[in-house]
């Protein structure tokens, strides 16, 4: 005789549970902060003092890589079948959502401020510093790195499917594109591709708060377009920078700039396919209604006409 094994329902998590959770996360941002926010007035990375070396980025990306399988292997096997992951990590992932939308406000605000207040041209430098954009733009670059939290959450909530090529390469690149601008352009228009960015993040994550909530968000839609209009936009500034700089132009500041160009060409590629994808299968799905709701019609309209056949048939 074979007696079929029951299938156990994940448990909803205690209270406990949920804000350990949530414990946990608040560490890792204090440990960020920690080694990023350092005394401005002792000095910036790589503009005081040098900034670390690729050892950082080599160390944090490949770290990253090697996590996204052995976490899903752990989560399916261990956690999930034991645990509602949406419950246990819903006060977890409203924090980080609402930190990184307060941090990109602030960073937009740096940006904003230093061009409006502080004297910061808005294009045309290459040595333009003490405005506080490069400070901004190293908190930036760490944040890159707080920003792996992104696919963890998708993993730990069963999303493997999320965890697309497109943002893997997004996460693990852009962390080398902003550690390379760092070292080689901390001053001058380095600051813009920063700045763009930081507005589409507070955008972005303010969109995944108000989900959580299940609140409509009047730009969820707009959010691709807003992103392949910044990648667009940061290729035309630093076209525009290079024509401007004239002799000032180094092999640093060039060489920044063609990896920035490549970073979010590559990008914009990338982000309009999955755009097209994306559109493409919600034309189809309308399409498939409209036939559906056509050929329903049809249906009633022939069903109709026989009705009426058959009526005057029998009056004949």
């Amino acid at each position: 005789m074979c007696v079929k094994a029951e299938k156990i329902s994940p448990s909803a998590p205690s209270a406990l549970a949920r804000y350990g959770c949530l414990s946990i996360f608040v560490g890792i941002f204090a440990v960020w902060h920690k080694y990023t926010f350092v005394n401005e007035e002792e000095g910036t990375p790589a503009l005081d003092f040098p900034l670390h070396s690729y050892h950082t980025p080599l160390a944090m990306t490949v770290a990253y890589l090697v996590s996204l399988p052995v976490l899903n292997y752990v989560v399916k096997t261990f956690i999930a079948p034991r645990y509602d992951m949406k419950s246990l990590l819903f006060e977890s992932m409203v924090f980080y959502n609402v930190a990184q939308v307060i941090m990109n406000v602030w960073m937009v605000w740096r940006f904003m401020d230093a061009i409006v207040n502080r004297g910061h041209p808005f294009i045309g430098s290459v040595d333009a510093v003490g405005a506080g954009t490069t400070f901004a733009i190293w908190v930036h670059y760490t944040n890159k790195y707080l920003e792996f939290l992104d696919t963890y959450f998708m993993i730990l909530r069963g999303k493997m499917e999320q965890v697309s090529f497109l943002h893997v390469y997004h996460h693990t690149t852009i962390a080398w594109a902003w550690w390379a601008g760092l070292s080689l352009f901390p001053g001058g228009d380095s600051y813009f591709g920063a700045m763009l960015n930081s507005m589409i993040h507070v955008m972005m994550y303010s969109y995944y708060a108000l989900a959580l909530f299940k609140i409509p968000c009047p730009w969820k839609r707009f959010l691709t377009q807003a992103q392949l209009g910044q990648f667009t936009s940061v290729v035309i500034y630093s076209i525009v920078c290079i024509a401007m700089w004239g002799e000032k132009r180094g092999w640093k500041e060039v060489t920044c700039i063609a990896i920035q160009v490549g970073e979010m060409t590559s990008l914009f590629v990338l982000f309009a396919r999955f755009y097209k994808k994306s559109y493409s299968k919600k034309s189809k799905k309308s399409e498939d209604e409209c036939s559906k709701a056509m050929g329903a019609i049809s249906t009633s309209a022939t069903e109709g006409l026989k009705s009426a056949a058959k009526s005057a048939s029998k009056v004949m």
